[in-house]
Parts: C-alpha cells; structure tokens; sequence
C-alpha cells in the first residue's frame, strides 16, 4: 500500500547487560523514530543509566544489537549475516 518504511533514528534489538551475576537489562527491544522525544522512566536501580550508557558506547552491552540511523554500533555484519564485535581503536 504505502511506500517503504522509513529507517528508525535508533533500532536496539535484544539488548543485554550483566555485571558477573547480575543481569540489568533483559533483553530490550526498541525503535525509536526521527523527530521523536523520548522519556525513560523507572525506579531505582531499574537500569535506564545502564541502557543510556549502551547507546552512547560508555559501556559495552553484553549482547544484543544497537542502530543509529540503520547502521550498526559497535559490531559489523560479515557477508554471512553474522555479527562480529568492531576492533578496538
């Protein structure tokens, strides 16, 4: 019916983040459209410093994926469709 879907300004996919035992994020699935505002709220404790803290690459997620603007953050996808973690600078 419709053209094709506009790219989101942030796709997160199956976001996790454990420190040793302690699993903070679960699994976060997100799309966050250009132009949109977005507010995060939640007890404390409930991780939104983490997930903040993802996105801007200050800390490095446990698995899962992050796109900005429909490019990868922090990994690449080789020709077989496999994520493989970027190099260190």
């Amino acid at each position: 019916m419709g053209g094709p879907q506009p790219v989101p300004a942030l796709r997160v996919r199956n976001l996790h983040k454990s420190y040793g035992s302690v699993e903070v994020l679960r699994g976060i699935q997100r799309d966050i459209s250009q132009c949109s505002v977005v507010t995060l709220i939640g007890s404390s404790g409930s991780g939104k410093s983490t997930f903040l803290r993802c996105l801007n690459h200050l800390e490095q997620p446990t698995s899962g994926e992050i796109y900005i603007d429909g490019e990868p953050m922090g990994f690449r996808v080789d020709a077989n469709g496999a994520s493989r973690p970027d190099a260190a600078p």
